[in-house]
């Protein structure tokens, strides 16, 4: 099925993942307001002030973290399943609806355990180490002149390219069902290294589109914002350009948030599962990133000791 295709069919999970968003960022204003409540009655000072601060403020911030990154986690997850399905075979299984699918693919893979979960965390911090690799190459060059504007859209191509690997990965994990899922994901990492031609293509197409995607969008909003304050006769003259400009900014980047995040890792799931499912992975690029990234050696030894073990595979059975 094309990436199109997907879109237009998967496109009420984007919904749902923009209203999981608004409840998680509504209940952070609450608690918000609470603590502020609660620190402004009991008015901590000194040392108390401090410990405080750190149980209502840094402890609930962290709580919040996980729960609202796991339970996106989940309903991303859900989806990758649909994508991965409907890229590969056409759609999902026969007797299903793609939420009922979704769903049923996260119990059966979270049920027993949260591994996928680990996997995701181990397959981001390998791509952040690999990213700052590329990172360097542009602060050792930052020394000539005009290369910084250079460096600005390497930086956002390399963000394409590695920012929806993890999502990637997991598309490969679900559909090698059976497979213990360290392997499959130290594999599905490889596979796309070892399919970088086709990543990069994809990267590039995406990234022109992104770049008309955010002028075309300034333009537009900003012109219909600067006219909204321009009309307020409350507003002190030549302010407006500016509270537009912020407004313009804050709301291109929420569209892309909400919708074109989804959009992209549809477009390089699609293109690289169709090259990567069904691979073998070269074992030489093993050594390579293993050499590029700690995170990513620390996954290849959790597969390894895996298959030495007899571990739980992807369908939560036995080896």
């Amino acid at each position: 099925m094309k990436p199109s295709a997907i879109i237009a069919k998967t496109f009420p999970f984007m919904l749902i993942r923009l209203l999981a968003y608004l409840v998680f960022f509504i209940g952070i204003c609450i608690y918000t307001a609470i603590v502020v409540w609660i620190l402004g009655a009991i008015q901590p000072k000194g040392f108390f002030a401090v410990v405080s601060f750190a149980l209502f403020g840094g402890g609930g911030w962290a709580i919040y973290r996980f729960v609202r990154d796991y339970i996106n986690y989940m309903i991303k997850a859900a989806h990758v399943a649909v994508i991965a399905d409907m890229a590969i075979k056409g759609g999902v299984p026969e007797g299903f609806n793609m939420y009922n699918y979704g769903v049923s693919k996260v119990k059966k893979f979270f049920v027993a355990s949260n591994v996928l979960f680990a996997v995701d965390r181990l397959v981001s911090g390998s791509v952040k180490q690999i990213q700052r690799v590329f990172g360097g190459i542009g602060e050792f060059l930052k020394f000539i002149p005009g290369v910084k504007a250079l460096t600005q859209i390497l930086n956002m191509f390399v963000d394409i390219i590695l920012n929806y690997l993890d999502e990637c990965i997991m598309g490969y994990i679900f559909l090698n069902e059976g497979q213990n899922v360290w392997k499959s994901a130290a594999d599905g990492v490889v596979l796309y290294a070892q399919n970088w031609k086709t990543i990069l293509k994809t990267g590039a197409k995406i990234l022109v589109f992104l770049i008309i995607f955010f002028l075309i969008s300034f333009l537009i909003f900003n012109g219909v914002f600067v006219g909204i304050f321009n009309g307020i006769d409350s507003l002190e003259s030549g302010i407006a350009p500016p509270i537009a400009w912020a407004l313009t900014i804050a709301f291109v980047l929420v569209l892309k948030w909400a919708i074109l995040d989804s959009i992209i890792m549809i477009y390089m799931m699609t293109s690289y599962l169709k090259v990567a499912y069904g691979a073998e992975p070269s074992y030489d690029l093993y050594g390579k990133l293993q050499g590029m990234s700690k995170k990513f050696k620390e996954l290849f030894g959790k597969s390894q000791e895996a298959q030495n073990t007899g571990a739980t595979p992807v369908s939560g059975t036995p080896v």
